[in-house]
């Protein structure tokens, strides 16, 4: 998430029509090849598609890549069909039916803003490449054919709406302990699941502490590049030369920057970091951190959840087979 004082956040979202409306008014337009799905989308020039993004200076490309960000999260109504729930004032996207009793329910949750939002793993990824690479589509599609999962995508880095901090989701670990409440009943005995991509890792941190229920129904937690912006994913900290970000964090989700040996334990039994690599993905990298290390098999932060994706898939069938 960005700084609170630095983030400024629409009161409504953009309707569909209007996020292809300014984009095209940036010169882009998503296409995918004929037979393509959304996950072959790619951002192409208006007036030539057989060109990409063109740099034309950060503050263009913030413009671009702000858009860009937003038509993932209109696709994940029209493309994926999932359905924009309130958590309160906080909001996920979710399956509006259920895949059945025995289902697994499986949250994807992004990292860091500017770079992670709902429907996004690497927003750089959705200018420069595909929304294959770059957006969750495609892992919502496996979850649910591959999986017979119901997803539910979180929106964590949504911490202020018109100037008023957003009560539930004040830090992307309040966030995902609102969204766990909200959509796990405390009498639900299916097996859960998390995917989260870098920072969403220290957000499941602090889940696995605030909600100590949790630990025995999350059955496998796949991180993509798993960290914390300082200190590690199981204590963070703030560093010497302060942080504005990390300061608000702290204030709303302390025990984040605590230690908490039971539910370090209990995540750590159950997880796996898929972590940036040159090694072949899968490959064991000990030493890595508190949980179990694989390559991703890339070595770009934002390219890991999409490199991983085969050796996630075969995790999460591992864990949930239990």
């Amino acid at each position: 998430m960005a700084d609170p004082d630095a983030t400024k956040q629409e009161e409504k979202p953009p309707s569909p029509r209007d996020v292809v409306k300014v984009l095209a008014e940036l010169g882009y337009a998503y296409k995918a090849p004929e037979g393509g799905t959304v996950s072959d989308e790619r951002l192409t020039q208006v007036d030539d598609e057989s060109k990409g993004f063109e740099w034309k200076g950060q503050e263009n490309y913030d413009a671009v890549a702000a858009a860009c960000a937003l038509y993932c999260k209109t696709r994940l109504v029209l493309a994926s069909g999932l359905m924009e729930t309130a958590l309160g004032e906080a909001r996920c996207w979710a399956h509006p039916s259920d895949a059945g009793p025995n289902a697994p329910i499986i949250f994807l949750v992004c990292g860091s803003f500017p770079g992670g939002s709902a429907g996004v793993w690497g927003r750089s990824l959705c200018v420069n490449g595909t929304l294959r690479e770059g957006g969750m589509f495609d892992y919502i599609e496996r979850c649910r054919n591959e999986l017979g999962a119901n997803v539910v995508v979180a929106d964590p880095n949504v911490s202020e709406e018109a100037g008023r901090i957003v009560a539930g989701s004040e830090t992307p670990h309040r966030h995902l302990s609102t969204l766990y409440s909200r959509a796990i009943h405390k009498d639900e005995t299916r097996p859960i699941a998390i995917v989260a991509h870098s920072y969403g890792a220290s957000a499941v941190a602090f889940l696995f502490k605030d909600k100590p229920q949790c630990r025995a129904r999350i059955k496998a937690v796949a991180l993509t590049d798993g960290c914390a912006l300082y200190g590690s994913i199981l204590k963070e900290e703030v560093p010497p030369s302060g942080s504005a970000r990390l300061e608000h964090n702290r204030k709303y989700a302390p025990a984040a920057f605590e230690d908490d040996s039971e539910a370090g334990a209990a995540y750590a039994s159950v997880a796996r970091n898929f972590v940036s690599s040159s090694e072949p993905a899968g490959t064991p990298l000990p030493g890595r951190g508190p949980f179990e290390s694989v390559s991703a098999g890339h070595t770009s932060h934002p390219a890991t959840t999409h490199a991983a994706t085969e050796e996630v898939f075969s995790f999460l069938k591992e864990k949930l087979a239990k």
